[in-house]
């Protein structure tokens, strides 16, 4: 429950934009113009500074990032206090947004940490005031008008109002760690569950917990994830850098056996898997969600 000036306290419910084949035009929605922003590869994030002017990160499934992003809490604390922004925690390296690079962040050695960025696309609330109600153009005014004077770690998304502009970074950005682009409406409001913005990827994921493993612990050869309708699916084979990585991160995560020799995993890990759309439907895994829950 939120204070006088800090109406709005994390974690708070994010909007989810839905799957779509084609950017929507620019007049899609009868509230505004579109907008177009790139579909950052990185970990969503809400900040916010609460009281005494203390910064803090959490992403949408309520978990703390804080401790993994002192430069980015030096630069949030700039903002008054009750700010409350939506966003993505992006890494960079070689001038490209990497996001296996940001696992490092859980690294105890900070040599190791990679430079990053967070790119906010949205305000929900200033100094005693829940904006989320407001039309998008109304919360990204303000929202120009409170960060901090640019280069700065915390910087706008990139965004365009124009529909050839916003097809010509889908196909050019993607090399530079860019995986699609969302399109929302300039009137529309921010209700979790009510407001629907659109998102066009060049691959479409769903995440989803890892419930067994297949082969050996160190190094398993097929995952069973949970997809969202609640059913159980086999992925396909995982590369080798993939097994290596997996098994490491399932140490002290394997339970018994089942009689069908699947290993029951018995901590939440969330695994990012590419579904297929073919009448067999098929399972690719693509990497672990670090970031999740």
């Amino acid at each position: 429950m939120g204070s006088d000036e800090v109406p709005v306290r994390p974690p708070v419910d994010v909007v989810r934009p839905v799957a779509a084949r084609e950017l929507p035009l620019e007049d899609h929605w009868p509230s505004g113009p579109t907008r177009y922003e790139i579909k950052a590869d990185g970990w969503r994030a809400v900040a916010a500074v609460l009281e005494e002017h203390r910064p803090v990160l959490v992403s949408r499934q309520g978990g703390a990032l804080s401790a993994m992003f002192p430069d980015v809490l030096e630069e949030l604390r700039q903002l008054p206090v009750g700010t409350v922004l939506d966003g993505e925690l992006c890494a960079v390296v070689d001038d490209r947004l990497d996001f296996a690079a940001l696992a490092h962040r859980r690294a105890r050695d900070r040599r190791r940490w990679p430079p990053v960025v967070y790119l906010a696309f949205d305000l929900l609330a200033t100094t005693g005031e829940d904006w989320r109600l407001r039309h998008l153009q109304e919360r990204l005014d303000r929202l120009g008008e409170l960060l901090p004077p640019q280069p700065s770690i915390v910087q706008p998304v990139l965004a365009t109002t124009s529909r050839p502009e916003a097809l010509a970074w889908y196909e050019d950005l993607r090399p530079h760690g860019v995986e699609g682009i969302v399109a929302k409406g300039l009137g529309t409001a921010y209700v979790p569950g009510r407001t629907r913005w659109l998102k066009v990827r060049h691959t479409e994921t769903v995440d989803c917990p890892v419930v067994a493993i297949a082969g050996p612990p160190t190094r398993p050869i097929r995952l069973m994830v949970r997809l969202p309708d609640g059913t159980a699916a086999e992925t396909a084979q995982l590369g080798s850098a993939q097994r290596a990585m997996v098994g490491q991160a399932l140490t002290g995560m394997l339970g018994e056996v089942s009689p069908g020799g699947w290993k029951q995993v018995t901590a939440l890990m969330v695994a990012e898997v590419e579904v297929g759309t073919t009448r067999h439907r098929t399972m690719r895994f693509v990497r672990l969600r670090a970031d999740l829950p």
